[in-house]
């Protein structure tokens, strides 16, 4: 093969891969490029957490355009302090301290999403002895006050016709606190979320009470007592509309990849959680995963999400953990939302 016609040869042979990536790549204007390539994001290690973290481990974020900045909290309330002080772009809360903020008529934030629907990795942990509720009278339960599980323990003491301070105590206690509280039996139950339930399942003498189906709103709006829900800074979205979008394409592609590949995303999980593969693998298949198309139809039309947020608005406000009901309308960011 002479010189001339390998130079030929190359040239076709480059002009038709050009092609071949231009037809199979979407053309990528400078209009729709983020305006901002670094997001900073506050997590924890709550399944809630799960796609940020995987986008990050698996480069979805880094596909379109992003470094994101996993920032850890161990409470929402202060996640979205830290979020509407300005010091957070993007976030993942239970829906309680979002509530709260609303309550107080904050404009800082809105949402954008609610990524799982989980209800087997929440509930009440209690000793072997203890059977039903019924046999929580004159026990000390804990939760975290101002939580998905201490709304869960007010729900389902309401239920059942029990009064805290005179049919039980309910002690105001941190999830990583409850091994050892339940271990000494300075506590008879607690009620806890992943990983933290897991750890306190596994210990010897204790099982499950009940789970977040057991909930009120549970059977007909399928929301536990404190869903997740993504946040948005409201500066931040508006000024930089692109590097929004971005963010929720890697993000949701985050959310199939867990739909789809489990064990591989539980490898890059264990490293936030602390878990075995194997407690990991099945956390993530008792999760119901919602994906990007979801998003629309639970946030915006017909919104039965939003809906089931405005009854657990009231139900707070019935609670004395909210002084006001907000409307919860008011907060979702529908522009982002495909």
């Amino acid at each position: 093969m002479n010189k001339r016609f390998s130079s030929i040869m190359y040239h076709a042979l480059f002009a038709f891969l050009t092609c071949c990536l231009v037809f199979s790549s979407p053309p990528v204007h400078a209009s729709d490029k983020p305006e901002k390539v670094t997001v900073v994001y506050g997590g924890s290690s709550w399944l809630g957490h799960y796609p940020a973290w995987v986008g990050i481990e698996k480069g979805t974020f880094k596909k379109h355009g992003l470094g994101v900045l996993f920032q850890n909290f161990y409470a929402s309330s202060g996640r979205m302090g830290s979020l509407v002080a300005g010091d957070l772009d993007v976030a993942s809360t239970g829906c309680i301290s979002a509530i709260a903020l609303m309550a107080a008529g904050s404009k800082g934030f809105k949402a954008f999403g609610t990524q799982d629907s989980y209800a087997t990795v929440e509930g009440i942990i209690a000793q072997e002895k203890i059977k039903t509720i019924q046999d929580l009278k004159g026990k000390k339960i804990a939760a975290p006050f101002a939580s998905s599980a201490h709304v869960l323990v007010l729900d389902i003491l309401k239920q059942n016709n029990l009064v805290p301070g005179k049919d039980l105590t309910l002690v105001n206690l941190k999830v990583n606190e409850m091994p050892a509280a339940m271990g000494s039996g300075e506590i008879d139950a607690c009620a806890a979320w992943t990983p933290h339930f897991n750890k306190i399942l596994a210990m010897d003498g204790n099982h499950v009470l009940l789970d977040d189906t057991a909930f009120s709103l549970y059977k007909q709006y399928d929301l536990g007592p404190g869903p997740d829900l993504l946040v948005v800074r409201s500066e931040f979205a508006k000024k930089y509309p692109n590097t929004a979008k971005a963010f929720v394409k890697g993000y949701f592609e985050a959310v199939d990849m867990l739909i789809n590949e489990p064990e591989e995303c539980a490898k890059s999980l264990v490293k936030l959680t602390n878990l075995s593969i194997e407690d990991q693998v099945k956390v993530l298949k008792d999760v119901q995963w919602l994906n990007q198309e979801k998003q629309k139809e639970l946030l915006v039309a017909p919104g039965k999400f939003v809906e089931g947020m405005q009854k657990l608005a009231d139900f707070l406000v019935d609670q004395d953990q909210i002084d006001e009901v907000p409307d919860v309308s008011k907060w979702i960011a529908a522009d982002m939302i495909q």
